[in-house]
């Protein structure tokens, strides 16, 4: 599954977590299946956030590792 597709499957975990009639133990089944995506989304985005740092050109050419501020991470 992709990231997009995580993210969706997300959003639609949110959607169905909100429904009043939605039992319990499905309730309680999405919720640990959104904790486990949530946990893929974050290391996807912390390994590209990694990858970007590790690729940033200096103006002779060269590469240096640079951490990007933090905060620019969006989800």
């Amino acid at each position: 599954m992709t990231f997009e597709e995580k993210y969706a499957r997300l959003e639609a975990i949110i959607a169905e977590i909100e429904r009043p009639d939605l039992p319990l133990e499905e309730l309680i089944a999405r919720f640990e299946e959104g904790v486990q995506l949530v946990r893929e989304c974050a290391r996807f985005l912390q390994d590209a956030k990694l990858r970007v740092e590790q690729h940033i050109e200096e103006k002779d050419g060269t590469y240096t590792l640079k951490e990007l501020p933090a905060g620019n991470s969006e989800s």
